[in-house]
């Protein structure tokens, strides 16, 4: 990793816009499908061949991208090598530096981001209206708007950017301007470790933060004053991390986390009881489709509350991944996911691919020939019109 932060620099190399879908030349064995038994109290997993894998559509390409957030106006990356720079990609092409962070280039790891609908109380700024401490201001991006975005049911809003990294919580608004330190944890300091953020919409964590760390497993809550809460030790080597939808069987509201050491997705409840959702080689990432934005009810997919508008780009890009191997920031549409309905998704490293899998431990091939990804994420649809205020004070999408 050394050799690689020396020769990176500051400098971002070879924009691909997309207009047309391709990919950037892969190597390596083709992507395992594995089919093994899963942990005490979980189902046997069965793989499945499912629809053809699909490629994707390569949006522009940072060396070593490593994390991704997107909404309707703004797909969001970073590198683990050059992580004081975070990347803004339009729906029209336009690739710049959106935000920097004041993370020293020796300290850079494998960090995260993730949108959530209102912005934490620091600073000494006073609570916002309709929250407890939650406070919207000129925050990063408005959902909706513009000819190629299209608009989702918060378009009056702003989703507010976090990046945790080497062991620090950021929170960055007023259009990528503005970066304030929301927290520390106690993380080690070695190249080694990795950490994972998302925001629970769903509500079983009182809509806070989730950061998580690769060791040992650590999971910790933040909530909307900025407060830390330890909430679990999984002892083994984790990555990706998400908040499964309610509709996601026994599952549904659980923390699922990416325990790649074990080649496992797991699923630690709201009473920290730990199960094994599913099974996966190499798995880093774990994702769902937003709850708030474009699933309707208590199940998920693309349509219902928010309508099919809540997507990204001329192309209605809704999934994108972060290519560690080629360095691309890839996109699929939604059309891709007609086959998919109220399924998560997992990545698997070394050119293990990504997989749908089920509450029941059903893995199905989504993408093969993927090198070796570092993070995927789905379209951030933070619902307005469905929300029920919550602990944030907006928009659950519950």
């Amino acid at each position: 990793m050394s050799d690689q932060k020396e020769h990176f620099g500051a400098v971002r190399m070879g924009i691909s816009r997309f207009g047309t879908r391709g990919i950037a030349p892969v190597v390596g064995v083709v992507a395992v499908l594995a089919i093994l038994l899963l942990g005490t109290g979980a189902a046997a997993a069965c793989g499945t061949s499912g629809p053809p894998p699909t490629t994707p559509t390569v949006l522009d390409t940072i060396p070593w991208v490593n994390t991704i957030a997107a909404n309707s106006s703004m797909v969001f990356a970073q590198s683990a090598v050059n992580c004081t720079q975070i990347w803004g990609i339009t729906p029209s092409g336009n690739v710049s530096v959106y935000a920097t962070i004041p993370t020293p280039l020796s300290q850079c790891r494998e960090g995260s981001l993730a949108l959530a609908p209102i912005a934490i109380s620091v600073g000494g700024l006073p609570p916002g209206p309709g929250g407890l401490s939650g406070s919207p201001r000129n925050g990063a991006e408005h959902n909706g708007g513009g000819s190629y975005g299209g608009s989702n049911c918060r378009n009056r809003t702003t989703d507010t950017l976090y990046d945790v990294e080497a062991g620090v919580l950021y929170e960055i608004t007023d259009g990528g301007s503005n970066v304030q330190v929301v927290a520390t944890f106690h993380v080690p300091t070695n190249s080694a470790e990795s950490m994972g953020l998302t925001y629970d919409q769903v509500g079983t964590f009182n809509h806070d933060l989730v950061v998580i760390s690769s060791d040992a497993g650590k999971i910790w809550l933040v909530n909307s004053s900025g407060n830390v809460t330890f909430f679990a030790e999984l002892h083994t080597f984790i990555a990706g991390v998400a908040v499964a939808p309610w509709g996601f069987g026994a599952y549904g509201g659980d923390i699922l986390v990416a325990a790649k050491t074990l080649g496992e997705v797991e699923a630690v409840s709201p009473s920290g009881n730990v199960s094994v959702v599913t099974n996966w080689p190499k798995a880093d990432s774990v994702a769902f489709p937003s709850s708030g934005g474009y699933g309707g009810g208590h199940g998920w997919g693309f349509g219902g509350q928010c309508g099919a508008t809540c997507s990204f780009g001329p192309n209605h890009y809704v999934f994108f991944v972060a290519n560690y191997t080629s360095g691309a920031v890839e996109a699929f549409p939604a059309s891709d996911f007609g086959g998919y309905s109220g399924q998560g998704f997992v990545a698997g490293g070394q050119n293990h691919g990504i997989a749908a899998f089920t509450a029941s431990g059903t893995t199905t091939l989504f993408a093969s020939q993927t090198l070796r990804l570092s993070d995927i994420a789905f379209i951030s649809c933070f619902g307005e019109s469905h929300g029920h205020g919550g602990h944030w004070g907006g928009g659950g999408g519950w």
